[in-house]
């Protein structure tokens, strides 16, 4: 199920992907498996069917997913595997850093950001 956040900073079109992207990490949608349909999360989210588009469309360019006409859009073999999701999320990082580095937070704040996201004990 794809939850829209209306209030948030964060585009609904990224969003959407980000929620994809975390279902396909969390096995909901294995490699192969068909996604739902544009208009049916068009629908669930109560959002513009193009925004939908967008966001599959980015999936898509970045070998997230494939689609086969008149069919629909599948989880690619390779969708984890792309630099692209990577690419992104360490954009995405390094611009929370730098936000919360413009407001004051210190580096030693970050760490503790980070272990409690990943635990101190963790070095993955």
């Amino acid at each position: 199920m794809i939850l829209v956040d209306k209030l948030s900073r964060i585009p609904v079109y990224e969003q959407i992907k980000n929620q994809i992207i975390t279902c396909i990490r969390l096995g909901i949608y294995p490699a192969d498996s068909q996604l739902p349909s544009i208009r049916s999360i068009t629908a669930e989210a109560s959002v513009n069917v193009n925004t939908v588009k967008k966001a599959f469309a980015e999936l898509e360019a970045a070998g997230v997913i494939y689609t086969v006409p008149g069919i629909g859009s599948f989880v690619s073999k390779s969708a984890l595997e792309g630099e692209a999701v990577t690419a992104k999320a360490k954009r995405n990082i390094a611009d929370a850093f730098e936000n919360a580095k413009s407001v004051g937070v210190t580096q030693e704040e970050i760490r503790e950001i980070l272990f409690s996201v990943y635990g101190e004990d963790n070095n993955d």
